[in-house]
């Protein structure tokens, strides 16, 4: 929404500012309106103005000054600085200036994200407060992975900088809007902050690293150097423009868990790649011929990407990487997958479609492009012909599950689609994953092992498995680790000793005919829906059905990032009366609801409904809670050992014994029991596992609360 500001708002007591800054968000819509005071015989002194709240007072969360400015230039070269009045008067010498609201005390307040790995010189007053400013700024900026410099506010740099001999001394406080107003032009200044970056820049360094401007030149050297790249360069301001398009542009770098990558500029794009990755090899391949017109022997090309991978575990910075979905400060980066790599940037503002996103994005040679984001009326409603669902709770359960895998971290619930042959769970499945995490294919069949597993959760985003006809329990086992965070370690190929891990946590969406959540672990994390049969008369053509939904996708995937942003916004102040299971899941999706044109707190309901339904089944299908719940109907507890209570419910449930349907042994019934607690206590139900007496014989109780 747009908003007026030909008339800024006026304080009820401290009347009408000398001076408003307006912050806007990444589209260029007013959020924020900074009014300056200047009281006679007073210090000045700011008001904030929440443009979207229309109250006096700062929000929570804080664009940068310039914010849309600055995406809209995602490789210049940004001057940080303390006050909208200094950014203002280096901005109308030319400069991409900006700066935070609040200053020092309230600098983590303000999202620097679209900061992230770029150029960024700091220029500090001339105070203690300006250096203690600069000091904190300092440290966030590298956080992020910038190359950050403080320049060195002191008579000498300061006559270098205006070009005139350098004054006896500065005045306490003394700052860019100081110095235009004493002469300041464009070239000197922009030379000086190239001299800075240009022995990075020239040699293609890694992004991340971080450039110290104390002690490292005196200003005469950085006068000097100034003086020689304005000399060999015809257009030194677009230099770092130029060397992010340029095809030697190599930046070597390694994730947390110490894998080689190498980010190149390809067709003027940057693209992210592990060195050991055939995609690499094959470019270096491809440019190897184009310049020196012969192919690079094996040999060669091994030893070349053996030593680039040194480079980068030891001499290239440390960035995390991201498949669909990823994160920088308090903003998110959708990945879209398309030739060009563009994302799309989300933040508490909005969202908008970028070009090069801050964060390092991977591509696997499965992922596929979504479709380019374009707000339609519908809104989220568009999605619900293209779903085939018995209610609309049910809709509003699919619609939380999708707008849960926007969620940079998780923990995500497990997806399972139920229902007849002819129920359309495969191409609802396909219809959620392509709004989300294209692929070719879509779905797969189960994996065979816990590595096909993580293989699998490696290379994509959401975990698709369609038409299962059971979940075995190591596969169970590895399904809940990956929906709520964890660890997966095994050998490497021809190694004995080195291990590789990997952790990870992802969406999974399961379908299959049979009920699948059985599995009273499963059953905890999981959303399950059952889908009706499609009346013959109601089944489409299905190339009719795909074209359809290419044309609502955009709209669909514009609302989903509208309640993704809602969500952002919300999120500190949302506070659940109670925290079901997956409780981070269920605060995002009603931090969203606004944005869905929910109630508020219907979500909780309908969710802990669906739960409610999914611990029946899971009890039904399991014998021994079934056996168990029964057998305590005559007995409000019971106590004994794990071989007492076989031999009890052998007698009690003689079909279930023939069926093999209880564990053999007692301590498998002890193991099994232990799963289906949870399950048992929502039913009233609770269970105790002890130790008793000298030789710790182990006792299991049984106890109906009512």
């Amino acid at each position: 929404m747009a908003h007026d500001l030909t008339r800024a708002p006026v304080h009820p007591k401290a009347g009408k500012a000398a001076q408003s800054y307006v912050y806007r968000d990444a589209t260029g819509a007013a959020v924020l309106i900074a009014h300056r005071y200047d009281p006679p015989g007073r210090r000045k002194f700011f008001l904030p103005f929440d443009v979207i709240r229309g109250e006096w007072k700062a929000p929570e969360c804080r664009p940068l000054y310039n914010l849309d400015r600055i995406l809209a230039a995602p490789a210049e070269l940004v001057v940080f600085v303390e006050g909208e009045k200094c950014a203002d008067a280096l901005g109308a010498l030319g400069f991409l200036a900006t700066t935070s609201f609040g200053g020092a005390k309230a600098l983590s307040k303000t999202d620097l994200a679209a900061l992230a790995g770029r150029r960024v010189a700091i220029w500090p007053d001339h105070d203690a407060p300006g250096r203690a400013y600069a000091a904190q700024a300092e440290a966030a900026l590298a956080a992020l992975g910038c190359r950050v410099a403080v320049l060195p506010i002191d008579p000498a740099f300061v006559g270098a900088m205006l070009d005139q001999p350098a004054p006896a001394a500065l005045e306490p406080g003394w700052d860019a809007a100081d110095a235009v107003a004493q002469g300041l032009t464009f070239g000197p200044l922009r030379r000086i902050l190239d001299g800075y970056f240009s022995g990075e820049d020239a040699k293609f360094g890694a992004p991340g690293a971080k450039i110290s401007a104390h002690g490292a030149k005196t200003s005469t050297e950085i006068a000097k150097n100034s003086a020689e790249i304005a000399n060999n360069s015809t257009n030194s301001a677009n230099f770092a423009q130029e060397a992010l398009n340029s095809a030697d542009y190599l930046d070597l770098w390694h994730s947390p868990d110490r894998e080689a990558f190498a980010s190149v500029c390809v067709n003027g794009h940057i693209e992210h790649w592990p060195v050991a990755s055939r995609s690499f090899r094959d470019l270096l391949s491809y440019r190897h011929r184009q310049e020196h017109g012969k192919m690079l022997s094996a040999a060669a090309l091994e030893d070349h990407c053996r030593a680039l991978t040194g480079e980068a575990l030891f001499d290239g910075a440390c960035h995390r990487n991201f498949l669909r979905i990823g994160e920088a400060g308090r903003s998110l980066y959708l990945n879209l997958g398309d030739a060009d790599w563009r994302g799309v940037a989300i933040d508490a503002q909005g969202w908008q479609v970028i070009a090069r996103p801050p964060v390092r994005f991977l591509r696997a040679r499965s992922m596929a492009a979504q479709p380019v984001p374009v707000r339609q009326p519908q809104g989220i409603a568009a999605l619900r012909p293209f779903l085939n669902l018995g209610s609309e709770d049910d809709f509003q359960m699919l619609v939380a599950w999708l707008l849960g895998c926007f969620h940079p971290r998780g923990p995500y619930p497990i997806l399972i689609l139920t229902g007849e042959q002819g129920s359309a769970k495969s191409t609802t499945a396909k219809v959620l994953r392509s709004l989300i995490d294209p692929a070719n294919p879509m779905a797969r069949s189960a994996p065979q092992s816990e590595q096909d597993l993580v293989i699998a959760a490696k290379h994509n985003h959401v975990l698709a498995f369609d038409n299962l006809s059971t979940v075995k329990p190591v596969l169970a086992d590895a399904l809940c680790r990956i929906a709520t965070g964890g660890g997966f370690g095994t050998r490497k190929l021809h190694s004995d000793s080195d291990e590789v891990l990997f952790t990870a946590t992802r969406p999974i969406l399961l379908n299959g005919i049979p009920d699948l959540a059985s599995r009273p672990d499963l059953a905890d994390r999981a959303i399950v829906v059952h889908l009706p049969v499609i009346e013959a008369g109601a089944r489409q053509f299905e190339a009719e059905f795909w074209k359809a939904f290419e044309r609502a996708a955009p709209g669909i995937l514009a609302a989903l990032l509208d309640a993704t942003s809602c969500a952002l916004s919300r999120i500190g102040a949302v506070s659940l009366a109670e925290r079901p299971r997956m409780a981070d899941f269920a605060k995002w999706i009603t931090a969203a609801e606004p944005a869905l044109g929910w109630e508020d707190g219907s979500f909780v309901r309908i969710y802990r409904a669906n739960r409610a339904n999914t611990e029946s089944a899971a009890i039904e299908g399991n014998p021994l809670a079934e056996a168990v719940l029964t057998m305590m109907q005559d007995h409000p507890s019971w106590r004994g050992t794990a071989t007492d209570l076989l031999k009890l419910l052998r007698q009690r449930f003689p079909l279930l014994s023939e069926d093999s349907d209880l564990p053999r042994q007692p301590n498998h019934l002890t193991s099994t029991l232990r799963r289906v607690s949870p399950l048992l206590r929502r039913r009233g139900l609770k269970t105790g596992f002890d130790r008793e007496g000298k030789l710790g014989l182990r006792v299991i109780t049984l106890d109906l609360v009512k």
